[in-house]
């Protein structure tokens, strides 16, 4: 158990809004957010000031239902205006936005001037290349300043950002681009891995052989590397480098989107989760600047990706407080440096930190020896996110990250809604691997199947029965499988797909996905995409990725595959499997182990049961099996668990 001293809690920015509200506690601000969400939410929008080119005629539209729900009807603004434009006219230009530190220890500082004079400049690229408002534009970068201009510049152009995992394969690309019918991509030549080039910009071209829509890519050529097609990969310098730098922002309707967030489900191609310029800024403001308590004198690290939405997450956050983003590059731990994320938080006088559970797992492998050499005073915050914690790695990081003065704040959410659904705040008692409350405005609840609440310390699905502002209004192009998805188990009530309980003292507990999602050190796949991997090399005809506990990851993938006729399964044939799921997919999905049977259990539709894979695999209560057309291949792989040595 954890909490906040006395100091730390007086002078938080949720005590702030909680004074300013006029409500006593936590517990009341959250049921008023909850019965009066137009009082709530008009609220978080005065608290940062968000900037409208034309002022909503009204705040929220909820008749066509929960799920259709709309926000800042007649309204127009640009999310930039907000996060740079109106901190320069306070005169804050000059205020470090981001401080970047290179693999090698290079670094750079860009003030809120220039972050908004480099954005200025991509909108203005993107338009003299033809891309109008409202059309894709990819993001293939590494974490350099560079990439955080982009997604502002595309913002600030009114064009729909695609964020892409810098660890990508071809193929993940191609889907993703495709489906968002991006027509540019802004890339660099390379970004380095422990010293080494890692060509990103080739392979983005070797998938744009498959995306006809692109017509422009622009390169940041930091190590020189080929020009895959002159037609169309424009030098960063040349183009960029001298474009306009006063570009106004295009005002655009509040839900228009500003990004698509690829995420992966159970079944099908990844979802293509929409946010708009006004849902991102009024979510983060309530969790970041509110319950994870980010201040105007913060210097922000959370080590993540832009194709994770922690990476947009955390920029508009940080540009939203107008606080400095300390910005890394590399890895949070690597080899000779295995405490690398702490070291930086140290050298750089971090306050406010983010961390992941399987991270932590890393680093109580380690000898803690070196951290005594880390002055980590200036730590205030150490959230985290990405999946379940262990008791001995909270209470690792509780004593050699937080040194029990930072305070541990837990969150969870998704993709889906920009932030989270559960929470910690400074103001509550913390448990190890606990949530000390809902996040505001989203009336949280723990269901039973037939949908009446879960008692308390009962196991249910986690949903959401009031949409907050920032939930995602659609899935691109699909809105029918976006009702599928999250709201067709429970009519009117967002499901998220997570199992949770809520103890008797009030304290929340995640304990996994309800669906098959895979998420592996904070990072979601469907199995599809992993099981097409597989299948794709002819070598295997059928394929069931499932998730297993890791000791230090949290999450691992195994593969039960099924080999074509005439192969023989061995060491050999796994290895090439793997690779394949590597180069395909991305390294951080490469499967730990891959198992071979004969068939895999089949509902009578011939749709794989990954749940039936998953728990007989390790030796749980599969639950209902009457609609498995074959309950004979679960002693199998049953079988295979039990042969480990």
């Amino acid at each position: 158990m954890f909490e906040a001293d006395q100091t730390i809690k007086e002078t938080s920015a949720l005590a702030a809004f909680m004074n300013r509200c006029d409500v006593a506690n936590y517990e009341e601000l959250v049921e008023r957010a909850c019965s009066d969400p137009d009082w709530f939410w008009t609220q978080i929008l005065d608290l940062t000031r968000i900037r409208f080119a034309r002022p909503y005629d009204r705040l929220r539209e909820i008749g066509a239902g929960p799920e259709n729900i709309r926000w800042g009807i007649g309204g127009a603004l640009n999310l930039t205006e907000t996060c740079l434009d109106a901190h320069i006219e306070k005169g804050l230009g000059d205020k470090t936005a981001i401080d970047w530190v290179g693999e090698d220890g290079s670094r750079q500082q860009w003030s809120y001037s220039r972050l908004a004079e480099e954005a200025a400049r991509v909108a203005s690229a993107l338009s003299a290349r033809g891309v109008k408002p409202s059309q894709g534009v990819g993001i293939y970068m590494p974490m350099i300043p560079e990439i955080e201009a982009v997604l502002l510049g595309i913002a600030r152009l009114g064009a729909v950002a695609v964020p892409l995992f810098s660890g990508f394969a071809p193929h993940a690309i191609v889907t993703r681009l495709n489906d968002a019918r991006a027509v540019a991509v802004l890339t660099a030549d390379a970004t380095p891995r422990r010293g080494k080039p890692v060509w990103m910009e080739a392979t983005l071209a070797e998938a744009l052989a498959e995306v006809p829509s692109v017509h422009t890519v622009f390169s940041l050529r930091r190590f020189g590397g080929p020009v895959a097609d002159p037609a169309r990969d424009l030098d960063w310098q040349e183009t960029i480098g001298k474009a306009d730098a006063t570009r106004p922002a295009h005002p655009v309707e509040t839900d228009a989107p500003l990004l698509i967030a690829y995420t992966s489900g159970t079944t099908g191609k990844p979802k293509g989760v929409v946010h708009t310029h006004l849902g991102v800024q009024a979510k983060a403001t309530a969790d970041f600047l509110l319950c994870l308590d980010m201040k105007h004198d913060d210097r922000h690290l959370w080590m993540t990706d832009m194709g994770w939405v922690m990476g947009p997450l955390t920029l508009t956050s940080v540009l939203l407080a107008g606080a400095t983003l300390v910005l890394a590059e590399g890895a949070p731990s690597m080899p000779g440096d295995p405490f690398r994320l702490l070291r930086l938080a140290a050298e750089n006088k971090v306050t406010h930190i983010g961390v992941a559970p399987t991270l932590v797992r890393q680093f109580l492998t380690q000898d803690p020896a070196p951290l005594r050499g880390y002055d980590l005073s200036a730590l205030r915050i150490v959230a985290s996110t990405g999946e379940r914690w262990t008791d001995d790695a909270w209470l690792w990081h509780l004593e050699h990250i937080c040194r029990h003065h930072a305070v541990p704040l837990n969150i969870s959410g998704g993709t889906e809604l920009f932030g989270a659904i559960l929470t910690s705040t400074v103001l509550h008692e913390v448990k190890p691997g606990g949530f000390s409350g809902q996040a505001l405005g989203v009336g949280a609840k723990v269901l039973r199947v037939d949908g009446s609440e879960a008692a308390p310390g009962e196991v249910g699905e986690l949903v959401v029965t009031q949409p907050p502002m920032g939930l995602t209004p659609t899935i691109w192009g699909d809105k029918k499988r976006y009702l599928d998805t999250y709201w067709s188990t429970f009519p009117g009530i967002w499901r998220h797909g997570d199992w949770a309980r809520r103890d008797p003292d009030g304290t929340w507990f995640i304990l996994g996905r309800s669906d098959d999602t895979l998420n592996i050190a904070g990072k979601r796949i469907g199995p599809p995409e992993i099981e097409a991997a597989l299948t794709e090399t002819g070598k295997v005809v059928d394929a069931a990725a499932i998730p297993v506990p890791d000791p230090i990851k949290g999450t691992m993938v195994i593969c039960i595959c099924v080999t074509a006729p005439g192969v023989t399964p061995d060491d050999r044939l796994v290895e090439q499997l793997k690779d394949r799921v590597g180069e395909v997919v991305s390294r951080p999905f490469r499967p730990s182990e891959i198992h071979f049977v004969e068939a895999l259990p089949k509902t009578r539709s011939m749709k794989t049961m990954r749940r039936i894979v998953r728990a007989a695999f390790l030796d749980e209560d599969p639950g209902d099996l009457s609609s498995i057309s074959n309950p004979e291949t679960m002693e199998a792989i049953a079988a295979l668990r039990k042969d480990k040595p």
